[in-house]
């Protein structure tokens, strides 16, 4: 095993990798078109994103999001899933369950980290008429494996969403082309305040931001923050994220 492979010396571990990503996040820019967002590329600690792939989830341990009771069934049934609490955690393997609730989650689902989050964005939630009071929010995370045929058109999220983060961890760049495109309504007076997927020939397609290892793709919820995957075509893929959500709880 690597480095951050090793269970001794959490805490100091935690602090350290938590220290790392929030300081990627802190000094990113937030770039404005089609509309707000941060790019962050070598978001983890070199070491700790080894050990991400060391200890990705086994095959058995997938489940169908469709059948996680997180979403309706109109969603792809080609992203696999992982739940980040006691029930994914459950699926895995003890070594694997150490690491993903330990070692990940438990800097990564904590309040310092959602505070940093919606620190980040504070303003642009504020002008969009997302924001929240911090006692009001909460954070989740799943881990995703997203197979060949898999894609989601353009959307804003649902309407608890508040910030959300997509980690990148592929192995290699083989399959940069399948990373998040954004989108811009080709009616300009077009919003969606949060919930339904809408069909690809109603948006240009304004970029795809590459899916290349360690990188973090980071935007808070408006009525107009499309974005989507274009239908991942190549055979055997295996579309690896970690995502978190920050959340509107009442």
């Amino acid at each position: 095993m690597r480095p951050f492979a090793r269970m001794e010396s959490c805490s100091s571990m935690f602090s350290e990798v938590e220290t790392h990503v929030v300081e990627r996040i802190a000094t990113a820019a937030v770039l404005r078109e089609p509309f707000p967002h941060c790019v962050i590329d070598g978001v983890f600690p070199r070491d700790f994103y080894e050990s991400v792939i060391d200890f990705w989830p086994e095959e058995g341990t997938w489940q169908a999001l469709i059948d996680s009771g997180r979403v309706n069934k109109h969603v792809s049934a080609e992203r696999m899933v992982v739940l980040m609490n006691a029930a994914g955690y459950a699926r895995l393997d003890a070594a694997r369950r150490s690491f993903w609730s330990m070692q990940v989650g438990g800097w990564l689902l904590g309040d310092q980290f959602r505070a940093e989050v919606l620190g980040k964005f504070a303003s642009e939630l504020e002008s969009s008429g997302f924001g929240a009071p911090f006692e009001t929010t909460a954070a989740d995370a799943l881990i995703v494996s997203d197979r060949t045929s898999y894609a989601i058109g353009p959307h804003t999220d649902g309407v608890h969403r508040l910030v959300s983060l997509l980690f990148y961890l592929p192995e290699d760049a083989a399959f940069r082309r399948f990373g998040t495109a954004l989108y811009e309504p080709l009616d300009p007076a077009f919003r969606c305040r949060g919930g339904p997927h809408h069909g690809f020939e109603r948006f240009r397609r304004v970029k795809t931001l590459e899916f290349v290892p360690n990188r973090l793709v980071a935007f808070p919820k408006s009525d107009r923050c499309f974005h989507g995957v274009e239908r991942v075509d190549l055979p055997g893929i295996d579309r690896r994220l970690l995502i978190y959500n920050v959340r509107c709880i009442r």
